[in-house]
């Protein structure tokens, strides 16, 4: 009896613990929906300094070394195809981990995108909270306008070449008022064209907001001529009180994404989706990146399983166009219109030039003279005629980004008879592609990959490699020989300008990982082009940032197209001849002289 009592209490101790392991898997299973559960609390947003503050652009704003694909990566084997320098998809090691959720489904904070970018534009923070204090009820009447007007220093003054045109800027708002706040966006050139309406000569100018209504714009005279001084309100400070608030606010999600799962079920997905309405209490996968802290989520789809993607598209289900509010801000603020006083008449003369003795602002970096290029500095043209295939020769040429620096690629290609190699990009056009000299020829190697998420253009997630990931990705053998010219920027311009910050700040700490192996390697940071749109200031503030944040960097150097484009504007987002010839001109000189 007593042993049958023993083994009684036996069987009960077991069918006990195994209730108790029961138990504590569906309390785990429970916790992966429940925000609030302790557990939530170890997702790291952002890592902390040995004093004690967030980190930013000194450390990786992110550590990801608690979540599961993190641990799962370090046994992580590359593809042989891309450690093979003879592959298309050589470099992109990391390619075959994307699309795959690093984490089962739950609910995220909005934490995700805080990170300051505001810090980079302190007159235009000073001036909106002027702008809420002087008109807080949004009074239109008294929006900055066309009224505005420009007026130089002196009127009379007959001017040489090596004199600087000194002109003000009065903003002016519809009522004609003067305005006592500044953070208007203007935009001025002096050019010169032909009868025929050729553009011939032409300089950006510089202008210097006084942070209550009035600007000084100079311009170094560099040539002799009759010049036109135009002026452009771009966009005034409430219109970009509003772009401000239409990104910031998460009014928009930029742009709309959809992916097919393995499961065949079709989810949208972003950055950042939870912060928006409808979206803040939705179960998310998690297809973020864990070695850089890149977000992309999905929303949980029926099936509860979060399944790899095998595509990503653009959503146009019926959604409101995401550039409608292009319709919004032109009957609230207006198009980009020439102020009062642009088109006044400038005569250069000849005088004794000294280049030395001219004191501007921030001088642009190219002006244009008769047709050509001049490098500002040097005062020699941008050589059209250098062998450039010596100089590339025994180079090897990485081309990170979107499609403007693709332009670069297959223009290289081009003119180089260069070799293509690739997977078919007929349908997925940011396919990863390299260009090699024919046998015989002089030896250059060309890469092209693209950037992360979003993108725009449909494709499986190998296609959309991260720079980040792209930098470690690459094989060097001789670093002196070496050189990454990378852009990001359109693809995201609607997005929260936080995450474009932190995209940034990734790259900037790869660049700074592959330093610390090979310190000869160069970078090149492609500039942002002037798109006469009303997105203009969009493209304007990423400009601002790129700069800012790769500035000072031993071997990173700016490829400056802002002045280029100041002179002659885009009608969109992709160069066309000759512009993009005089870019690519730029971008070798660059090349060759680094």
């Amino acid at each position: 009896m007593s042993m049958f009592r023993g083994k009684k209490r036996l069987i009960f101790a077991v069918f006990a613990s195994y209730l108790t392991f029961i138990s504590y898997w569906l309390i785990l299973d429970q916790t992966a929906l429940d925000e609030n559960h302790p557990t939530k609390q170890n997702y790291p947003l952002k890592r902390q300094s040995s004093q004690g503050e967030m980190s930013d652009e000194n450390e990786l704003a992110f550590d990801w070394s608690t979540t599961r694909s993190a641990s799962e990566s370090k046994h992580f084997t590359p593809p042989s195809e891309a450690l093979d320098p003879n592959s298309a998809y050589y470099g992109n090691i990391y390619k075959d981990m994307y699309g795959h959720p690093v984490r089962n489904a739950s609910i995220y904070g909005n934490e995700t995108c805080k990170v300051d970018w505001k810090k980079y534009f302190p007159a235009i923070m000073t001036s909106l909270k002027k702008y809420e204090v002087q008109n807080p009820t949004r009074d239109p009447a008294a929006f900055t306008s066309e009224t505005s007007t420009v007026s130089l220093q002196t009127s009379n003054k007959a001017f040489k070449v090596g004199d600087v045109l000194v002109a003000h800027i009065q903003a002016k708002d519809r009522l004609n008022r003067s305005k006592t706040f500044g953070g208007d966006y203007f935009r001025a050139r002096l050019i010169r064209t032909e009868p025929n309406g050729n553009l011939t000569d032409g300089i950006a100018c510089n202008i210097k907001d006084h942070l209550n209504g009035s600007y000084t714009l100079q311009a170094p005279l560099l040539m002799a001529g009759t010049f036109i001084l135009e002026v452009k309100l771009v966009c005034p400070l409430e219109g970009i009180a509003g772009f401000i608030n239409f990104t910031s606010m998460r009014n928009n999600k930029g742009n709309f994404f959809q992916a097919i799962l393995q499961t065949n079920e079709t989810v949208e997905c972003n950055m950042d989706l939870n912060t928006f309405d409808g979206y803040e209490k939705t179960p998310m996968c998690d297809y973020g990146n864990p070695r850089n802290g890149e977000t992309w989520f999905c929303v949980l789809p029926p099936s509860r399983e979060c399944s790899p993607i095998t595509w990503l598209v653009i959503d146009k289900r019926g959604r409101v166009p995401p550039f409608d509010y292009r319709i919004k801000y032109l009957q609230i603020y207006g198009n980009v219109a020439q102020i009062v006083g642009s088109g006044t008449q400038i005569d250069v003369s000849l005088g004794a030039f000294n280049d030395k003795s001219i004191k501007v602002t921030d001088l642009p970096s190219v002006y244009l003279h008769q047709g050509n290029w001049i490098n500002t500095l040097s005062s020699k043209p941008i050589p059209s005629s250098k062998n450039f295939h010596e100089c590339l020769e025994h180079k090897t040429v990485y081309m990170f980004g979107d499609s403007t620096i693709r332009q670069f690629f297959y223009l290289f290609k081009s003119k180089f008879d260069l070799e293509l190699y690739g997977p078919d990009n007929s349908k997925v056009w940011q396919q990863p592609k390299t260009a090699r000299s024919k046998e015989g020829k002089s030896k250059i190697t060309l890469y092209y990959r693209a950037h992360g998420p979003p993108l725009g253009n449909p494709g499986p997630p190998s296609s959309r490699p991260y720079i980040t990931d792209s930098i470690d990705g690459i094989k060097v053998e001789n670093e002196s020989q070496v050189y990454v010219i990378f852009n990001i920027g359109l693809h995201l311009l609607q997005d929260e300008t936080s995450l474009y910050v932190r995209r940034l700040l990734s790259i900037k700490e790869a660049i700074i990982r592959h330093h610390k192996s090979f310190s000869n390697s160069k970078f090149i940071v492609r500039g942002m082009n002037v798109v006469e749109t009303i997105d203009e200031w969009l493209i304007m503030r990423y400009e601002t940032l790129l700069r800012e944040i790769f500035k000072k960097m031993t071997n990173v150097f700016y490829l400056n197209l802002w002045d280029m484009t100041t002179v002659i504007p885009l009608n969109g987002y992709h160069p066309t001849p000759p512009v993009l010839d005089q870019e690519a001109l730029l971008l070798l000189n660059l090349l060759c002289e680094t």
